[in-house]
């Protein structure tokens, strides 16, 4: 493993402090991209933010990411949510079910307006015998906001 300062740099902030040439420090952070201990932000008009970890990362595809995605109601994640696979809509909306948060609910409710595949979603809820919770949680979001019914 390389070691390089945890923080987060542009490229020419981190070629000056690891003391390296413009692409050398090009070349050190795609190899450390490669290894996930760089995250990437920003790019076209803006200028790249390389943020350097201590561990690999995984990229953030479970439940906060598609809460945060689709719900105007922004969610701070209290823990780390990682799946393999395809994480839908519906299996977030299955997942959130799970909590008795009020922030949660009002979150997961905004996710019925983009669901695909409804029977994914009684599927799911039936596996993991929500289904009482489900058909709750559509009410009250019937009431609350704008949805396709079922």
């Amino acid at each position: 493993m390389m070691t390089s300062k945890t923080g987060k740099y542009t490229l020419e902030l981190y070629a000056r402090k690891q003391g390296l040439t413009r692409q050398s420090a090009i070349n050190k952070l795609s190899k450390l991209k490669k290894q996930r201990l760089v995250s990437v932000s920003g790019g076209g008009r803006q200028k790249r933010i390389y943020t350097v970890h201590y561990k690999p990362k995984n990229k953030e595809n479970g439940f906060f990411y598609v809460v945060n995605k689709y719900s105007p109601e922004k969610l701070n994640p209290w823990f780390e949510h990682y799946t393999y696979g395809r994480y839908t809509v519906e299996h977030a909306i299955v997942d959130g079910l799970k909590f008795d948060d009020v922030r949660i609910k009002t979150a997961v409710s905004h996710l019925f307006r983009h669901i695909t595949n409804w029977k994914r979603l009684f599927d799911l809820a039936k596996q993991r015998n929500v289904l009482d919770k489900l058909y709750k949680q559509y009410d009250y979001t019937r009431k609350i906001t704008k949805c396709k019914t079922m």
